[in-house]
């Protein structure tokens, strides 16, 4: 932190950011590694390594959600849950996204089992872990790739790998 507050060719705001930048990634390395301090989480009493949120805290706020959604497909839906009780950070989240969800959609290529398109995600992938509300806030509008998965009611193991 020193050596970027210091750093006299960036702004108040670009010092922060990077701060901010370089505290995720400290905090996703932990995580990923296992390694580093460990803390207890005020809210479950976990033992966790990341500072800024708690990995266990996130994975317990998706397991609540898992009965919001749908893929249509049970296999799927449990690749997904699987994933994300294995979550190592608020953005690093794998979703299942509704097609009313994205905006400007265009057909981009046909490739495999899919179609590939560009989108706006309405929404946005979940970005922050707010600690005060106990739950994941989201980016905000982006814009995405997606694959738009032909038979999914009859998904098999090569359809999955692609």
């Amino acid at each position: 932190k020193t050596t970027i507050y210091e750093d006299e060719t960036l702004n108040d705001n670009e010092k922060n950011e990077a701060i901010r930048i370089l505290s995720k990634r400290y905090e996703y390395d932990k995580i990923i590694y296992n390694e580093g301090e460990r803390r207890t989480c005020e809210n479950c009493q976990n033992e966790c390594l990341a500072i800024l949120y708690c990995e266990y805290c996130i994975r317990n706020y998706l397991k609540t959600k898992f009965n919001d959604w749908t893929s249509g497909n049970v296999d799927i839906d449990h690749l997904i849950q699987q994933c994300q009780l294995e979550s190592i950070g608020p953005n690093k989240i794998i979703e299942w996204v509704p097609y009313n969800k994205l905006l400007s959609i265009e057909y981009l290529t046909k490739g495999g089992f899919s179609e590939i398109y560009s989108a706006y995600w309405e929404d946005g992938h979940y970005n922050e872990w707010n600690s005060e509300k106990q739950q994941l806030e989201r980016y905000g509008k982006e814009k995405v790739i997606v694959k738009r998965l032909e038979n999914v009611k009859n998904a098999n193991r090569s359809w999955f790998e692609e």
